[in-house]
């Protein structure tokens, strides 16, 4: 079995590592080939919850036509690079099944309307972070969760063969379901702890920061109450707290001087909130705060 993972981040590394670990040959695609050298003689290494590391070969290209034909797709880039992976798969009229593993939603519209056959959505709750081209530590345990969207189903059927305790995945029926229920928790957790440069732990653990956590909670669901069963306060609570010591990727990106995903996990939630009729104020300070800091 061969699968290509497309971005070699946080969450591309950690997929691939149990993808690998459970057997499947695994071929990477990243855009430096300094990274993928490093990947294909060194292999990924995995630093676990426990503080084991756990080496696994897999291989790695800069090219897509040096990819397996008939592989499956698990894309996990960051949205700016969604567009070029669905212009390249359009162009070459590959016919591969391809999962989309993004934070925010402004992929799921571009997506859907692409003329992609065969389309899945997936959302990690996972806490990871890449410490160097090959390096991922698995910062706390989550889950995967995997949605049909168009085309043949059962295409990522061998996923249930990667489940495990420190690698749970479960299937869903509805992909706009799970990819809405992860832009919102990000929308959560995320600007709250890069304005205020604290771990995903803090927001719980910090009475102060909690506050703010509870006000933002609270005007978020009143924009979407049908997820209120789905995604209770302690749910997201719950996400804090297994992903205690990890940094959201939008505290990463400002950490690193990189653009922030706010237009997508940000912005996007907001304007469905107005769609909605339903204003999100405080939602809205943080979005221009977040901006002020990314123009800075």
């Amino acid at each position: 079995m061969e699968v290509v993972v497309v971005g070699a981040g946080s969450i591309g590394l950690l997929i691939g590592s149990y993808l690998a670990e459970a057997g499947v040959n695994v071929v990477f695609l990243v855009r430096r080939e300094e990274q993928a050298s490093a990947i294909r003689e060194l292999g990924i290494r995995r630093v676990n919850s426990d503080r084991t590391e756990t080496v696994l070969k897999v291989d790695a290209q800069i090219d897509v036509s040096e990819l397996p034909e008939d592989a499956p797709w698990i894309v996990a880039t960051k949205y700016q690079g969604v567009a070029t992976i669905v212009e390249t798969i359009v162009e070459r009229k590959l016919r591969n099944a391809v999962m989309f593993v993004q934070n925010g939603y402004g992929h799921f519209k571009y997506v859907s309307e692409s003329e992609l056959p065969n389309v899945f959505f997936a959302t990690v709750e996972h806490g990871a972070g890449r410490l160097d081209n090959r390096t991922v530590s698995h910062n706390g345990v989550g889950a995967i969760k995997i949605a049909s969207y168009r085309g043949e189903g059962t295409s990522f059927e061998f996923m249930k063969n990667v489940h495990s305790e420190d690698f749970p995945v479960t299937f869903t029926n509805d992909a706009h379901h799970i990819v809405l229920r992860k832009v919102l928790i990000n929308c959560m957790i995320n600007p709250l702890t890069a304005i205020l440069q604290v771990k995903n732990g803090d927001l719980v653990e910090n009475r102060y920061a909690k506050t703010l956590f509870d006000q933002l909670y609270d005007e978020i669901i009143v924009a979407f109450p049908e997820m209120k069963n789905d995604l209770s306060k302690a749910a997201v609570e719950s996400v804090c707290l297994k992903t205690a010591k990890n940094k959201s990727s939008m505290l990463t990106d400002r950490m690193r001087g990189n653009p922030m995903e706010i237009e997508t996990v940000v912005s996007s939630v907001i304007q469905m909130g107005e769609r909605r009729g339903v204003s999100l104020p405080f939602l809205r300070t943080l979005e221009n705060m977040l901006l002020a800091i990314d123009r800075s």
